[in-house]
């Protein structure tokens, strides 16, 4: 009898093992995908990303796995391995019109604006087969806006993005964005809080309204969004540097100090408190100190000019005590002889004094140059308002931002001019020298490539027609970033 029993019960168990062998690996990515769909609404992408990774070990071949993969990656900015699973996603099976929208998407958030905004523009009436695309439409556009620096045309678009979807917290994190650029600072406080009334949960959104509070001099309520901000992450780089920023500006220099520090002990090359540490020893009176964290502030973005410049002072308040102390004739000499190591020394104190007030001249100098060339693109920037499509300004606006204030700023402005003229040379060639000087080789040499291709071009439609010379075509430039 018991044999019987246990006969069944071995069956039944098997049968239990069999069933949940078949279905684990179903409901398991069904449980991920909900998991992932959730977090990309929150704009969680990098826990999303981290969700199907998971998923796509169990099942790579699921479309929508991949699909929602694609656009994790682009939200991150990884172009290359959104168009990887894109392609795995189309060959499995997802719908043509979802991988059409989101290569339009990743191309308009790249910037490439001319030839993917017009189609992006005809899914903001209507929601696709895959629930509302709008917000994602529209945070493409208005980000390659940004990044393209078209903030003309960004502004309509996030008034339509407010009125269609006014509970969408990320429409009012770029609606401050863009009143941050367009320096107004009290209405990109008003859109921040919105934004974190709707999203209370993303770091994110506090951060920035934090941040604006800082510039504005607002510091009790920033240090108190900075402080909410620690609670959720209590090693955030950005967020303990701009803490101990408020505490100096109120005066609290021990703890602004400690709060540096202890940013630097997590991460010793992160700049922001490299430059605002170097900046507190510099005004606290210990130049020798600053120098400490300035000179790799520096190193790190030479471009910087509020880093040169808080270097320079540094080095002009070293160099002079430096030469105070190798006067003529050197302190302690006595008599009218000077022995030689004693000639020796005072030449060596003397040449480090002139040493540093020279590095503090060429700084000096770079700033005052910074400050003329940002000049200039200011009023560059004017024009481009009435001359969107003048490729060349926004080619020397994008070289004046590379070589004087942020590069990254100067990025925007040059893949603005390829999504004009996508055979502009000198932007190729700088884009390459910019590349090669990230690291990036590959996408170093394929604007190399381009660049010597249209010079090519060029020179063969000056010879005349029976040179046979042809205009390259350009290549997709959505991993241009």
């Amino acid at each position: 009898m018991w044999q019987r029993h246990l006969r069944t019960v071995l069956i039944v168990v098997v049968v239990l093992a069999l069933i949940g062998g078949a279905f684990w690996k179903p409901i398991s990515v069904a449980w991920s995908l909900r998991s992932a769909r959730d977090l990309l609404r929150e704009r969680e992408s990098e826990l999303a990303v981290t969700v199907l990774l998971s998923a796509h070990e169990i099942d790579s071949d699921h479309p929508e796995v991949n699909f929602l993969l694609a656009r994790g990656f682009r939200r991150l900015g990884q172009f290359t391995k959104v168009v990887e699973h894109l392609d795995l996603a189309e060959g499995f099976g997802w719908p043509a019109e979802l991988i059409r929208l989101e290569q339009l998407m990743g191309a308009a958030q790249a910037g490439q604006l001319t030839t993917s905004a017009p189609e992006l523009y005809k899914f903001l009436s209507r929601g696709g087969d895959y629930g509302d695309e709008g917000p994602e439409v529209c945070e493409a556009l208005v980000n390659g806006y940004f990044l393209s620096y078209q903030f003309g045309l960004a502004q309509p678009l996030l008034d339509e993005w407010q009125t269609a979807y006014p509970a969408d917290a990320q429409c009012y994190m770029f609606r401050g964005l863009f009143f941050e650029n367009r320096s107004d600072p009290s209405k990109a406080v008003a859109e921040y809080r919105t934004a974190v009334e709707l999203a209370g949960e993303r770091t994110d959104v506090r951060l920035r309204l934090a941040q604006v509070l800082k510039k504005t001099n607002q510091y009790d309520e920033a240090i108190e969004q900075f402080e909410i901000c620690l609670g959720e992450d209590a090693t955030h780089p950005e967020v303990m540097t701009g803490l101990g920023q408020c505490y100096h500006l109120q005066g609290q220099i021990d703890e602004a100090r400690r709060m540096f520090e202890k940013v630097l002990v997590l991460e010793p090359d992160y700049f922001d408190a490299q430059l605002a540490l170097g900046q507190l020893e510099e005004t606290a009176g210990h130049p020798d100190i600053a120098l400490r964290w300035l000179r790799p502030a520096c190193r790190r973005r030479p471009s910087d000019t509020e880093a040169r410049y808080s270097l320079a002072l540094s080095l002009q308040v070293v160099g002079r005590k430096r030469r105070d102390a190798a006067a003529w004739p050197p302190i302690g000499t006595s008599g009218p002889g000077l022995s030689m190591a004693g000639a020796i020394g005072w030449a060596a104190r003397r040449a480090s004094a002139e040493l540093a007030l020279s590095e503090a001249s060429h700084h000096f100098r770079f700033v005052a140059d910074a400050q003329q060339a940002m000049q200039r693109v200011q009023v560059w920037t004017d024009i481009i308002r009435s001359e969107p499509r003048n490729a060349d300004l926004r080619f020397k606006i994008g070289n004046y931002l590379m070589k004087y204030d942020n590069p990254e700023h100067g990025l925007g402005w040059l893949l603005s001019v390829l999504d004009i003229d996508p055979n502009h040379p000198p932007t190729h060639r700088m884009l390459e020298e910019y590349y090669r000087g990230q690291g990036k080789i590959e996408r170093a040499e394929l604007h190399g490539k381009m660049a010597s291709e249209a010079d090519e071009a060029e020179q063969d439609s000056e010879s005349g027609p029976d040179a046979g010379g042809s205009v390259p075509q350009s290549k997709d430039q959505t991993d241009g970033r």
